[in-house]
């Protein structure tokens, strides 16, 4: 219904309706809780309102409408919205107001509100002896409603208009001023308490005027009225439902032929009948009660009873042949091919919950996230296990020479090479005057799992937050796939193969407590790194 709503050119695109019931009328618990007289006289409401607001148009031609219901004032409201259009037999949309600002529309829907009361024996809103006293505006009337429930009084400053019709139903409620000389006696002075004048209004009404506001206040009730009503013959009463047949065919007429040219025949509906059977279902119970209220069945019919039973034993003896077809049919399926596909999903399914399980402390999340992405494929086997061993990848030459690839780690001995050359360093960190030493993960210690990628950014990730607890630090992956972990004016490298080198400024100390404390998260123990070749800068053979 909100993409019909939506998709309408017209003007206007929505109509709105309120049917408020009395409190002796309808039982709000028990409605609500799926009290099923209750339930099915409103369903028949909601079927003949619709009916009378799309008089003689097809079913086919209407549009979706929305109901809803409010019982918070412990009466019950129904609140339904109609998109205004309906569909022509060509399929073109024609814009549609379910109830003109005619006095034969008003005429419609009052003969449908007799004809309901008359059928549930309700109470007649427009009967003499309940006609308010005073009414304002309605929106003046929902304020004041709301304000009486919770005991709350408007303030001349604060809202005079409201505040003057709580004091216009105070005085009409009392016992002189249920005419109009003896309301207007007292009311006067109210209203030159908050700077209003009484004008006289259409009708009976009276205007409350303000030089500071444009708008007037009109009230009207029977404590206004000028006098009272000389009683004349009176008219032979006629049948709820003639009366609302005779107003649904005039109405129908009109549409067939505004919309229709005639095409549409509708047939009136067969009003006592529907009553009796409404077409319309509502659920079973509001959907904040868990169970509707169970009807008593001390005097159902046997076989009403037995009827039931075998309804509910034919859903369960479907159910269970079902369940026995599905499991006869999975039973020849070969599960084989199942289970390699289950061992790869719970491998995949470990490794992301490594990866959201990661609690980085004061690491940059971003660099890590970054790292993670560009960790590329990962050494396995063709049965998808991971090499046991603890190097961090192949810094070998590709050439099968056996010489290693030139350090990812700063040197000192790459640094009085490039002073040397009279070239600058490119290194955007600064380094210090002398290298810290270097160290390198035992390649033949044990393992208790495959050592991964995620498990050293993890190791130096928990390291980094508890000797570094105050440094913005990132961690980040070089383009040869060394792990670096930077800081402002420093970085410590931990290449592919497993070598631990730091340069820059920083401390000696936290240098080599982060090496201990990164061995310890590998679970792998650090030794010095072999001789280094001053000439050349990298790891001797």
């Amino acid at each position: 219904m909100q993409s019909a709503i939506a998709a309408l050119r017209f003007q206007r695109t929505t109509r709105t309706a309120t049917l408020s019931f009395d409190r002796s009328d309808i039982d709000v618990a028990r409605f609500n809780a799926g009290e099923k007289t209750a339930r099915c006289s409103i369903a028949v409401v909601i079927d003949l309102f619709l009916e009378v607001a799309f008089a003689g148009v097809p079913v086919a031609c209407r549009p979706s409408v929305f109901v809803g219901t409010h019982t918070h004032t412990g009466s019950l409201e129904i609140n339904i919205v109609m998109p205004r259009f309906v569909r022509t037999e060509t399929g073109k949309l024609r814009s549609y107001n379910p109830h003109p600002p005619m006095r034969g529309s008003q005429n419609t829907f009052d003969a449908l509100g007799d004809f309901l009361n008359a059928q549930f024996d309700w109470a007649n809103p427009r009967a003499l002896e309940r006609a308010l006293a005073i009414k304002g505006p309605d929106w003046a009337e929902k304020r004041v409603a709301a304000a009486e429930r919770h005991g709350v009084k408007f303030t001349p400053d604060a809202a005079p208009k409201l505040f003057l019709l709580q004091a216009a139903r105070m005085i009409a409620a009392s016992r002189h001023g249920q005419n109009r000389p003896g309301f207007l006696s007292i009311f006067r002075d109210v209203v030159a308490a908050t700077r209003h004048e009484i004008r006289l209004g259409p009708g009976d009404a009276i205007a409350l005027v303000s030089e500071t506001d444009p708008h007037p206040f009109l009230l009207r009730g029977a404590s206004l009225a000028r006098s009272e009503a000389i009683p004349s013959e009176p008219a032979p009463p006629s049948l709820p439902e003639s009366v609302l047949s005779k107003n649904w065919q005039r109405r129908a007429a009109w549409n067939a032929s505004e919309y229709a040219n005639g095409v549409w025949t509708e047939p009136e509906p067969e009003w006592a009948h529907r009553v009796r059977t409404p077409r319309l279902v509502l659920p079973s119970c509001h959907p904040d009660c868990s169970k509707p209220v169970a009807r008593p069945h001390r005097f159902a019919r046997l076989a009403d009873r037995l009827a039931v039973g075998l309804r509910h034993l034919r859903a369960r003896v479907s159910r269970m042949a079902a369940e026995h077809v599905i499991g006869g049919c999975l039973s020849i399926i070969d599960r084989t091919p199942f289970g390699k596909i289950r061992n790869k999903l719970e491998t995949i399914n470990y490794d992301i919950t490594d990866i959201q399980s990661e609690e980085p402390g004061g690491v940059d999340g971003g660099a890590l996230r970054a790292a993670l992405s560009r960790l590329g494929k990962r050494s396995r086997d063709r049965n998808g296990v991971q090499d046991p061993r603890p190097d961090l990848g192949n810094d070998r030459d590709q050439d099968g020479d056996g010489a290693a690839h030139r350090c990812a780690g700063p040197s000192r001995s790459n640094d009085q090479n490039r002073a040397a050359a009279g070239t600058e360093t490119t290194d955007p960190v600064r380094r210090n005057d002398s290298d810290l030493p270097r160290y390198r993960l035992d390649p033949g210690a044990a393992l208790a799992r495959p050592l991964r990628a995620v498990d050293v950014i993890r190791a130096m990730s928990q390291a980094a937050s508890e000797i570094f607890p105050q440094a913005k630090v990132t961690i980040s992956m070089g383009h040869r796939g060394d792990f670096r972990l930077a800081g402002a004016d420093w970085q410590i490298i931990l290449s592919r193969g497993g070598e631990v080198a730091g340069a820059g400024q920083v401390p000696v100390q936290s240098y080599h407590l982060f090496v201990e404390r990164l061995g310890e998260r590998l679970a792998l123990p650090l030794i010095s790194s072999d001789p280094v070749d001053l000439e050349h800068g990298c790891l001797s053979p």
